[in-house]
């Protein structure tokens, strides 16, 4: 993507294809609940005093929260909102402050730790306060409605939704020649021979950080027919031939990454694609400004994640939904602040990927169409994961033992093996 050419892609295009294919039954636009809300005037019933809530997000939203802040605090004067960003995989320490009582009024959350957080009975249900304010949910992403359901009850409202689609330096394939993107995993695994020369890798695989590997380990297993449990969720699908054939891609893949592979995360992995190091690597719409930022000049594109097997499209539905602790004295104040971040119009400034109901965030209306949409296509792929109450530590156990595969000499036959057992005790 040279120097960011501002040929601005149809955002119509892109987020209704997303959101017809994407969002079960969801009314007209102009019919959702999105409209700028009214100045709240919660107050605390026995002082008078402004209410105050505690939220909790990732550090890596801390730079645009000034912007949502300034909104909220103009439409909402009487509720103040103490805001503490946290670093990436902090959902132990959300755990426990919610388990001991200090946990903060609203919380941003992974959509797999609403399932976890959901299931201990940690966060308030939010389907009073859905059907006294006629908010439609349906409005949002189906899949990820789904992942904030549990037991029947709804839990968090999404504002941010993401799935993986495929990074390519053009000018590495090319110089390899290759003019379009691998279409399958074995095109990959070709390419990725072809591009390696030097200090020049041809694929960038994660080996560290359980978020990152176990997406992109999903991802591939997903598009090559198989997935982690069976069809009812009940037992680990982690042994089956498609998931041995997955993790051996991983181990092929990983003869063409750099040296650093074990120590690699997704931010890894961003930089050096980047710096034109890598040429092919999984990741999300979240890394174009990063990626932008360091190297405006950079001459690359995306695409659909590759598929094997003959098999259908099928990738991971990833994003976040805001939630209200379970033990928050102030729950009224607190569903005022989650129906703001979930609101389209405030979701598209404050995500840095697409909004809980598949509207690309305002900070990429002027990228090229050839990065944009195949991020907005890709989304009608998606599905969530599994709502199993472990299914963090089946992600972390997904890393555990394939790590093994990949730093001593195990097959991953032996590797896929010792995972399944993992996970079927984890299910139990």
């Amino acid at each position: 993507m040279k120097k960011v050419v501002k040929r601005t892609l149809s955002m119509t295009m892109a987020a209704t294809m997303a959101l017809g294919l994407m969002v079960g039954c969801s009314s007209a636009k102009g019919e959702q609940k999105s409209e700028t809300a009214p100045q709240s005037d919660q107050k605390t019933e026995a002082s008078g005093k402004p209410v105050t809530i505690k939220f909790w997000d990732g550090n890596w939203q801390e730079a645009v929260w000034p912007e949502v802040e300034a909104i909220w605090n103009k439409e909402h004067p009487d509720i103040k909102i103490e805001a503490e960003f946290q670093a990436d995989l902090a959902n132990d320490k959300y755990m426990l402050a919610l388990k001991n009582g200090t946990a903060p009024d609203v919380l941003s959350c992974a959509l797999d730790w609403v399932t976890t957080f959901g299931n201990a009975g940690l966060l308030a249900p939010l389907d009073e306060y859905v059907a006294k304010d006629s908010l439609d949910v349906n409005q949002f992403v189906k899949g990820a409605n789904d992942a904030s359901t549990v037991n029947g009850k709804l839990y968090g409202l999404p504002f941010r939704s993401e799935t993986y689609v495929m990074f390519y330096n053009k000018d590495i394939l090319s110089a390899a020649g290759y003019q379009t993107p691998p279409a399958t995993w074995d095109e990959v695994k070709g390419a990725a021979a072809a591009c390696t020369n030097g200090d020049v890798y041809g694929y960038g695989l994660c080996g560290t950080n359980y978020s990152n590997f176990s997406f992109q380990y999903i991802t591939m297993l997903r598009s090559s027919g198989g997935d982690i449990l069976n069809a009812d969720n009940t037992a680990s699908a982690l042994g089956s031939d498609v998931a041995i054939q997955t993790a051996q891609l991983y181990k092929d893949l990983a003869a063409y990454a750099p040296a650093s592979l074990l120590e690699n995360d997704n931010i890894a992995n961003r930089t050096l694609f980047a710096s034109g190091k890598i040429a092919m690597y999984l990741s999300g719409i979240y890394d174009l400004a990063e990626i932008v930022k360091a190297n405006p000049d950079l001459n690359f594109a995306c695409t659909m994640v590759p598929t094997a097997n003959g098999a259908e499209r099928n990738t991971i539905l990833g994003g976040w939904s805001v939630a209200v602790a379970e033990s928050s004295k102030e729950k009224e104040a607190a569903w005022e602040f989650v129906k703001f971040l979930s609101r389209p119009d405030i979701a598209a400034i404050y995500t840095n990927t697409f909004t809980g109901t598949a509207e690309v965030a305002a900070r990429y209306t002027d990228y090229p169409e050839e990065i944009i949409k195949p991020n907005a296509d890709a989304l009608q792929y998606a599905n969530a994961l599994p709502a199993v109450e472990n299914i963090v530590g089946i992600r972390q156990a997904i890393m555990d033992n394939l790590q093994l595969m990949l730093s001593e000499d195990m097959s991953a036959e032996e590797a896929s093996g010792l995972l399944d057992q993992a996970t079927t005790k984890l299910l139990k």
